[in-house]
């Protein structure tokens, strides 16, 4: 089985990859900005190949990068970025940057690869979204509004691809600790997780977990669906 990890090298990217590797999958890692050195030193001698590209780019060959990955079975798209701050204040620029990275390159990849996803027996297409996808966030109103179009994007094509053997879903954690976490200071996190359920931050080894069912070949009959990884967070 081979697993496409976009945004394989962030927190939760690398959960996944791990995660994936565990369950004896081959995995292509995409990155951006991260060492390739680092990279590949900790994943030597494992099923593991890289491939460089910054999704923020406006291009329509995206897939000019991912022309070496053939017999895919699984696309989990985990790359993004938050963006803080009011509505008034994000110029275009800003927003251009979040929809590419959130959602045209979220669409240009699967449109790419779904005709080798239906060749698969176990086709899978997830999308970690977030808990602001659903809710809605004061001040990261252009995020919030990235987010809730990738469960839009799963939603529709899951219905599209219904009668394939590809099934897409979504994932939306709370607030987990790694990259976006630790964009807050201690003290602002601090007060963030005085107001969670469970008071604590989920793991990224959380959301690489519901991903892992997700990709089972018994969650053939799970598709559409929104997986909530939050510790009660509901807003």
């Amino acid at each position: 089985m081979k697993a496409l990890v976009i945004g394989g090298s962030g927190s939760i990217g690398s959960a996944i990859v791990d995660r994936l590797l565990e369950e004896g999958y081959e995995v292509i890692i995409h990155y951006n900005r991260s060492d390739i050195t680092m990279l590949k030193q900790k994943y030597a001698h494992q099923k593991v190949s890289f491939v460089q590209c910054d999704l923020a780019q406006n291009t329509s060959d995206i897939m000019q990068h991912f022309e070496f990955v053939q017999n895919l079975d699984c696309l989990i798209y985990a790359a993004g970025q938050s963006l803080y701050g009011m509505v008034q204040d994000m110029d275009d620029t800003l927003v251009d940057h979040c929809y590419r990275i959130n959602v045209k390159s979220l669409i240009q990849l699967t449109r790419g690869f779904i005709n080798q996803l239906r060749r698969s027996n176990n086709g899978r297409i997830i999308v970690i979204s977030s808990i602001w996808g659903e809710t809605g966030a004061s001040m990261e109103v252009v995020y919030s509004t990235m987010k809730a179009a990738q469960i839009g994007f799963v939603k529709a094509l899951s219905q599209e691809l219904s009668l394939t053997n590809i099934t897409v879903n979504a994932v939306a954690p709370g607030f987990v600790s790694g990259n976006m976490a630790d964009e807050w200071s201690e003290s602002e996190r601090a007060e963030i997780i005085n107001d969670l359920p469970q008071q604590r931050m989920v793991a990224p080894e959380e959301v690489a977990y519901t991903c892992a069912y997700l990709y089972h070949p018994m969650a053939q009959s799970v598709t559409g669906t929104v997986q909530k990884v939050n510790g009660g967070w509901y807003i």
